[in-house]
């Protein structure tokens, strides 16, 4: 899909570098076109000012080509600041962003879930819950939900038997005894009533929460293939404390 001619969108500033002379090169979230890169030219008497993130733009793109042309750039509200945690926070989230979204592809309504997040983070409001949603919302958006309502073999899930979860084949029953041997041994095991209160989205649970934060992690280096992401190291560091068994992570509601 290619910009229409004049036609402004609605956008936000992922990630600037410098491209050539008073160029750069800018990825954009847009409402229409998705993630998109672009070439933009600083205005020489603002040379050093670089668009700003967390701030809504209205923009003009260019050009047929996969790298397009960004010829207007306007703020359409005040300034946004970001501090601490939450500037953490906008900076992992847009990490996500490049690594997992492919360019160029119309995703509307994830436009919205980001808007939401930055809007949410200005507030005095929990980060956990936030971000958790934006990482499953994500996780839809490119076809790769984690799927926490059937067994590996479409089977319901039933709420007091114990699972196990494997990134490649999902959940399947567990018995304690069953993970002594190594090679047998999931990521997690998770209670069958837990699964499901996070298949249906219940991000102010605090049992759920603590699921998604090891299951989330689990998955992201799945589809990551192993890639670290730099953002975490401005995260606070964190290491599962809950209830183990063979050094497996178990979480029950």
């Amino acid at each position: 899909m290619f910009p229409k001619k004049n036609e402004l969108v609605s956008a936000y500033v992922i990630h600037t570098r410098p491209f050539q002379d008073n160029k750069i090169l800018i990825d954009l979230l847009t409402t229409e076109y998705g993630l998109v890169r672009a070439v933009w030219r600083l205005p020489k008497k603002e040379a050093r000012v670089v668009p700003a993130s967390f701030l809504p733009y209205e923009v003009l793109l260019k050009g047929k080509k996969e790298l397009k042309s960004l010829h207007l750039l306007e703020s359409t509200y005040g300034r946004v600041e970001l501090t601490g945690l939450k500037l953490f926070t906008g900076i992992y989230a847009h990490e996500l962003l490049l690594k997992l979204l492919p360019m160029n592809l119309p995703i509307a309504s994830f436009f919205e879930i980001y808007e939401w997040l930055i809007t949410s983070l200005q507030a005095d409001v929990p980060i956990a819950p936030l971000l958790r949603r934006f990482e499953y919302a994500l996780f839809d958006e490119i076809g790769s939900t984690i799927n926490f309502n059937t067994t590996t073999v479409g089977a319901p899930l039933e709420s007091d038997v114990l699972y196990g979860f494997d990134a490649q084949f999902g959940l399947r029953p567990y018995s304690l005894d069953a993970v002594k041997s190594v090679a047998r041994r999931p990521l997690l095991l998770v209670e069958g009533r837990l699964a499901m209160q996070y298949a249906q989205g219940q991000w102010s649970n605090g049992a759920v929460l603590r699921l998604a934060k090891e299951l989330h992690r689990h998955w992201l280096n799945h589809l990551l293939d192993g890639k670290e992401i730099e953002a975490r190291k401005l995260l606070p560091t964190y290491s599962y404390d809950g209830e183990r068994h063979f050094d497996i992570p178990v979480f029950r509601t």
